[in-house]
C-alpha cells in the first residue's frame, strides 16, 4: 500500500483534523492572534514547545508516526488553548454558552477518535514473518533442529488448521494484488495486509532470527513496525530472517512474556523487545538488560531509540549472517 493510502486512514485523518480544532477557532473567530504583537507575547510559551516539537519530529521514524507525534502535540496544545480561554463566553445559534463547553467538547472527541479509529498496523512493504506460539518455541529452544522438534512443532502450530478466509496473496511492484494466475517471483507473499506465515517446515533454526515480540495495544510497537519492515527488506539474507509475534493475540501471551522477562504492564519501557535466536539460543536483545544478579535474573533494561540504526549497530545486520558478526554462536 502506497504512503498516501496508508496516510489517508481514518486514524491519521480524524487526528490532524481534532489537531486542527482550535487553530482554526482562533483564526476564525480571533484573527488578531495572527499579529505580530500576538505571537511576540506568546513566544515565551511557542518556541519551547517548537524546540520539543522539534526534537520528536527529528527522532520519527516513519511518516506515519511524524503524523502521530505533530498531532498529539498540537492536540494538547489546543486543549490547553480551550482551556485557557474558557472563561470567554462561546456564541452558538444565537445563543450565548458557557466556555467550559469547548473544552468538554474537545475532550469528547479525542475520546471518540481514540476509541473509533485506533491506530492501524503497518500496511507497507515487509517480509516479516508472523509466529505463532508453538513456531516461537521451536526456534527459541536449543536442539529443537531435529525432527522430534519439527514434528511437535507442527503438531502444535496452528497454520495447518487457518481458515481459509485467510486467503494469501501476491503484490505487484505497486504492492497491489496480482489478478488470477499472474506471476511475481521477486516479490513477498503477504496476507493480511502484510502479513507473511511460513509453515514449520520452512523455519530453521540454525539461522539468524531477529524476533520482535509485541503487543497490539502498545503504541511504541505499532509505530515500531515500519522500521523494522525497512530492516527485514534491507538486511534479509538467505540464512537471516525477520519475525514477529503479538503476545495478547496468542493464549500462551503471558508465558511468553514471563519466560522472556518482558512486562505488559499498560506503562512498560520493554515494548517492543528484539531478541536475535540462532540455533534456538538468545545472543543479543534489545532494549539491552542494565544488570543480573546471583541467579541470572534480570535487574533491568535501559530504553533504546527504537531506530533503524539503533537495530543495525545491536544486531551488526550488515555483517549477520557473514561469519564476520563478532559475538559468538
Amino acid at each position: 500500500m502506497s504512503l498516501a493510502k496508508r496516510l489517508l486512514h481514518p486514524h491519521y485523518v480524524a487526528n490532524v483534523v481534532l489537531a486542527a480544532a482550535y487553530p482554526a477557532y482562533q483564526i476564525i473567530f480571533h484573527p488578531e492572534c495572527l499579529s505580530s504583537s500576538n505571537i511576540a507575547a506568546n513566544s515565551r510559551y511557542i518556541l519551547p514547545g517548537m524546540v520539543l516539537l522539534s526534537i520528536k519530529i527529528r527522532g520519527s521514524q516513519s511518516a506515519e508516526e511524524l503524523v502521530s507525534v505533530v498531532a498529539l502535540y498540537i492536540k494538547v496544545y489546543s486543549l490547553y488553548g480551550f482551556w485557557a480561554i474558557a472563561q470567554e463566553r462561546a456564541a452558538l445559534l444565537g445563543m450565548s454558552w458557557s466556555g467550559w463547553w469547548r473544552v468538554l467538547l474537545f475532550l469528547f472527541a479525542w475520546l471518540a477518535v481514540f476509541i473509533a479509529f485506533p491506530q492501524p498496523p503497518y500496511q507497507g512493504p515487509s517480509k516479516i514473518i508472523w509466529l505463532d506460539a508453538a513456531q516461537l518455541e521451536y526456534l527459541t529452544t536449543p536442539g529443537q533442529s531435529g525432527s522430534k522438534g519439527k514434528e511437535r512443532a507442527v503438531g502444535d502450530s496452528g497454520l495447518r488448521n487457518r481458515s481459509s478466509s485467510a486467503k494469501i496473496v501476491e503484490l505487484d511492484e505497486n504492492e497491489e494484488p496480482l489478478e488470477d494466475g499472474e506471476v511475481d517471483r521477486g516479490k513477498t507473499y503477504t496476507q493480511d495486509q502484510g502479513r507473511k506465515e511460513k509453515a514449520v517446515s520452512e523455519l530453521d533454526p540454525n539461522h539468524y532470527w531477529i524476533i520482535a515480540f509485541n503487543a497490539t495495544w502498545s503504541s511504541p510497537c505499532r509505530l515500531f513496525e515500519a522500521v523494522l519492515a525497512r530492516c527485514s527488506i534491507k538486511y534479509e539474507k538467505k540464512n537471516v530472517h525477520f519475525a514477529k509475534i503479538d503476545m495478547d493475540l496468542v493464549p500462551e501471551g503471558d508465558q511468553i512474556a514471563n519466560r522472556f522477562k518482558i512486562s505488559l504492564a499498560a506503562t512498560t519501557l520493554d515494548l517492543p523487545t528484539l531478541i536475535l535466536f540462532k540455533n534456538g539460543r538468545p545472543l543479543k536483545q534489545l532494549p539491552l538488560k542494565v544488570g543480573t544478579k546471583v541467579g541470572g535474573e534480570v535487574l533491568g533494561k535501559v530504553g533504546w531509540d527504537r531506530s533503524e540504526s539503533s537495530v543495525a549497530h545491536a544486531f551488526e545486520l550488515d555483517k549477520l549472517g557473514s561469519g564476520k558478526e563478532s559475538f559468538a554462536v
